[in-house]
């Protein structure tokens, strides 16, 4: 498959963002607090 420069970094930009949401999904059904992605998570403030 060729990709222009411009796909190439949309496309990792999306695989970034897809798995990133992935994990975030695992982490709350195994009770795990979610990290903050771009700043502090709702998970991060719980007292």
């Amino acid at each position: 498959m060729e990709w222009s420069k411009y796909g190439a970094i949309r496309h990792g930009l999306n695989q970034i963002t897809h798995h990133r949401a992935q994990l975030g999904i695992y982490y709350r059904l195994l009770d795990i607090p979610v990290p903050g992605s771009y700043g502090p998570s709702a998970d991060e403030t719980k007292g």
